[in-house]
């Protein structure tokens, strides 16, 4: 059998089971199924709000790995051409998601009680989101997990404007690596900090370190040093989040090279894969017609509720693929084109 060329199976299984971690951990922060369970397992529903959401550390070094990989065969002319591609390759799904999540909240907000529900759309509102700047102008939410779209880009405009100013690899991986310390030891440990790039760019930094760590000598050597200067950030000041950014960056320069003989497993790893940035911003949805049917129908019990929510978390992935293939795949082939040769040439 063939082995599967231009994609890490490694990569795509770790960014795969993250994604259903952050699905888990929304699904026990929110609505009464969550409550349900806590009746019976309370410490199940403790483990994924408080663990699963550690889930987001290992995003954020999988997107600066993704994007140092992208950037690293190239010399890049036009940055904000990067910047503006990576945007519109953001946002056609997530204000679609956007859409959806606003009208099942309007729709069946009469029929599930609490205050969980995000608040109806408002022109500023809209706007905030629209310019990924929500978190920064304190504007409520319109769904979970919106902040991290925002980070996302964040970084990687950062990582983009790096490469573009550093023009030779070892320049890079050095100003990288000394933003990613500096985050480390100052920015992350300021709570203040949380809606700006360089509060998350130890974990993001790590990722793209990662990826450059085989091109040569001194990038192993700076990506070692780079991980020796967190272990002594987690001594000083421990933190999780921290030391699994740190494990999830040593995994991936460790495995992510690795081929895979090609099987179904693999195909459908890569396909579930390819359709998680689509689950992550739509599976609120499918919360929230799951909460207003187990509601309306008066459903009751721990165990009848674990079920229950065991089939919500199967239909957001269902969900995630639909909207993956009949939705953001269409968008997309519309709205991005590829760079042109104006934007991006090879590097010698």
């Amino acid at each position: 059998m063939l082995k599967r060329k231009n994609r890490s199976f490694f990569v795509d299984l770790i960014k795969l089971m993250a994604a259903q971690l952050i699905v888990l951990h929304h699904f026990s922060a929110y609505g009464p199924l969550a409550q349900a369970v806590r009746q019976a397992w309370p410490l199940l529903i403790d483990h994924l709000y408080n663990d699963a959401r550690l889930a987001v550390q290992v995003f954020l070094v999988i997107g600066g790995f993704l994007a140092a990989q992208s950037l690293s065969s190239h010399r890049l002319i036009r940055p904000l051409t990067l910047i503006q591609q990576r945007y519109f390759r953001l946002m056609p799904s997530y204000v679609l998601a956007l859409c959806w999540i606003s009208a099942l909240t309007w729709l069946l907000r009469p029929m599930i009680s609490g205050d969980w529900l995000v608040p109806p759309p408002t022109l500023v509102n809209v706007l905030a989101h629209l310019t990924l700047l929500q978190s920064v102008l304190d504007v409520p939410a319109l769904s979970t997990g919106v902040w991290y779209v925002a980070i996302d880009f964040q970084l990687f405009a950062v990582l983009t404007l790096l490469a573009f100013v550093l023009k030779t690899p070892r320049a890079l991986s050095g100003a990288t690596a000394a933003l990613c310390v500096a985050s480390m030891f100052f920015f992350n440990l300021n709570d203040s900090m949380d809606v700006w790039a360089v509060y998350f760019f130890g974990a993001y930094g790590l990722g793209a370190l990662a990826a450059w760590a085989k091109r040569s000598a001194t990038d192993r050597a700076i990506f070692m040093l780079t991980l020796m200067f967190g272990l002594i950030a987690c001594l000083e000041h421990p933190r999780i989040r921290l030391a699994l950014a740190i494990i999830s960056a040593v995994v991936l320069v460790s495995i992510s090279h690795r081929n895979v003989m090609a099987s179904h497993f693999a195909k459908w790893v890569g396909l579930l894969a390819d359709s998680s940035y689509a689950m992550f911003l739509t599976h609120f949805g499918v919360l929230i017609i799951a909460s207003a049917v187990w509601e309306q129908l008066g459903l009751q019990g721990s165990t009848m509720a674990l079920c229950f929510g065991l089939i919500a978390w199967i239909f957001s992935n269902a969900t995630g693929w639909v909207f993956h293939y009949w939705a953001e795949k269409p968008l997309l082939a519309k709205v991005i084109r590829k760079p042109s040769g104006s934007a991006l040439t090879k590097a010698a």
